[in-house]
């Protein structure tokens, strides 16, 4: 599965992409969004898995999650440029 990439993968690449490469420049209250973000998500897909479970139409939405988890990441990111 060595050609197969996460969503965290994909969105690290488009960070870098960006000119996003360090997360030293990121702020504290940066961090602490991100992980609300995380945390958020972590438990909405939890949530799918256990309503889901068995279900077809599970890992559509388990991705559908990871990807709306990531552009909310990425927007704080791109906040960040936007002000660099």
């Amino acid at each position: 599965m060595a050609g197969i990439k996460s969503s965290y993968d994909i969105a690290m690449e488009k960070m870098k992409a960006m000119g996003i490469d360090d997360h030293a420049t990121l702020t504290d209250e940066d961090r602490d969004r991100i992980s609300a973000i995380k945390k958020e998500y972590a438990a909405k897909i939890a949530e799918k898995q256990i309503l889901l479970k068995g279900e077809e139409e599970l890992p559509r939405e388990i991705r559908f999650l990871e990807q709306e988890r990531d552009k909310k990441i990425e927007a704080v990111y791109g906040k960040k440029v936007k002000a660099e």
